[in-house]
Formats: C-alpha cells, structure tokens, sequence
C-alpha cells in the first residue's frame, strides 16, 4: 500500500535503513501551482534524468529557508503533492552562476543538456525572483549546486 502521508514514507523508509535520528524536510521540484511541471520534474527524478538542481542563494536567504547539507533527507513530492520517494543530498556547493559545470547542467535534466541551454533556461527561470529582491542575475551570482540520489520509493 503506498504511503499517504510524508511522515507514513518516512516511517516506512526508516524500517528498511538506520538513519541515526535523521529528519527530513518535504520537496518538490517546480512552481506547486503548476501542476504539471512539478510531476515531470518527479518523472525525470524517478527515471533517473535529474540527479541536480541549482537555487540562487537569495531563494534561500530570502525564503529563510536552510541551505541543503550533504546527509539531508527530502520526502518528493509528484504533481498532486502527494510522497512519492526519499531524496538523499551527496553534494552541496555554493558556487558563481558561470562556474556551474557542464556535468552538472546535465544532470539537471533541462533542455537540451548543454551548458548553454542550461545557462538561457535558468536565466529566464533565475531573473524574475532576484529581481523582486532587488538583485540581477550575473556571473558570480551565488548559486547552491546541489547533486541527490533516490534511496527509497514509495510501492
């Protein structure tokens, strides 16, 4: 029976593993008002297409939200926001918009997997929410380059 709730997949996760009293925040991956977008995220996640992201540094300032840590556990959440996989972090790195590699703009899974269009995707993506901060996109724009694993799915 698949889990219902982020805490019963988290419970179900811990009887498989010892996480040593880890906790666990509750993800998802694009605008939760698109629905859509946030389940093809999840599919490409699931299928092994995305293993990164990238987050301006201001999205988590601003948002007052901590930074990912490598050892932190996410519950993912699909289009409808219902738990469907535990992310694990492996690699978390504060790094200038320009020097995110071209290994890891592949594995973020946009477009066409090239540096390039990774860059033009996430400028358009990146602009708006610096902007109402009062910050512009630029090279050394701090980003958080973030590599996961799936450890657990839900049945």
């Amino acid at each position: 029976m698949p889990a219902q709730s982020a805490e019963q997949l988290w419970k179900a996760f811990n009887e498989t593993t010892d996480t040593h009293g880890a906790s666990y925040q509750t993800r998802w991956f694009g605008d939760q008002n698109q629905p859509e977008q946030v389940q093809a995220a999840t599919d490409a996640i699931l299928a092994g297409q995305k293993t990164a992201t990238t987050t301006p540094l201001d999205s988590y300032t601003a948002e007052q939200v901590a930074i990912p840590q490598v050892g932190d556990y996410n519950i993912l959440f699909n289009g409808d926001l219902k738990p469907v996989a535990v992310l694990k972090t492996v690699v978390s790195e504060l790094i200038p918009f320009y020097r995110i590699s071209a290994e890891h703009a592949y594995h973020e899974g946009d477009g066409d997997g090239s540096i390039g269009d990774w860059r033009k995707i996430k400028a358009t993506e990146f602009t708006p929410a610096l902007e109402e901060h009062g910050h512009h996109l630029n090279p050394d724009t701090p980003m958080v380059s973030e590599v996961f694993e799936v450890v657990f799915r839900a049945d």
